[in-house]
């Protein structure tokens, strides 16, 4: 009998841990897609997620899929993350931009960059940037997002507040790092 009873026991624990595994496999499998953004880390991550937020929001809601933002230590490790598909959006400065470009053999492109911004040294300037291998259309979709901030409306003002930004404009192609004057 008592054989009985740990066969049973057996049993349920082995179709308990297949019931499990198969969720796992099901939540994984149709979880929602999230994008992984993060900033050239120029103030704490606190400060840099205050931020971020509002920008974040909108994103999510012009786009429809969910921003997460993932702090760097510095620049190297932004450059880091990005090429190795870690990241997929990114706030980053033209030297930075130029060495991800280099590193990944073309693999990061600028979507967007700050009014102005196309104008000032190279490490100056910051774009939005993403990995090559996005999706042409959320690409799309992102740089549209950032075109359509508009100073006029409220909400949109305190978001291009926050970038430093009076508003954005389709990003020029990373320009080398000249030598200082």
């Amino acid at each position: 009998m008592q054989r009985n009873e740990s066969l049973i026991r057996l049993r349920n624990l082995v179709i308990s841990l297949a019931v499990f595994a198969a969720l796992v496999l099901y939540a994984s499998t149709y979880s929602e897609p999230v994008l992984r953004v993060s900033v050239m880390p120029d103030e704490s991550p606190p400060v840099l997620r205050r931020k971020l937020m509002p920008l974040t929001d909108y994103l999510e809601k012009k786009i429809g899929i969910k921003l997460e933002f993932r702090p760097m230590r510095d620049g190297d490790a932004l450059v880091e993350a990005l090429v190795g598909h870690q990241l997929d959006l990114v706030w980053i400065d033209g030297s930075n931009l130029a060495r991800a470009e280099t590193r990944s053999n073309g693999g990061v492109v600028a979507l967007v960059q700050r009014v102005g911004d196309e104008n000032i040294p190279v490490h100056d300037d910051h774009s939005w940037a993403v990995r090559a291998g996005m999706d042409v259309k959320l690409r799309q979709k992102l740089t549209d997002a950032f075109l359509a901030l508009d100073r006029d409306k409220a909400q949109d003002k305190a978001i291009l507040d926050l970038q430093r930004a009076r508003g954005f404009i389709p990003a020029e192609p990373a320009r080398p790092a000249q030598p200082s004057p």
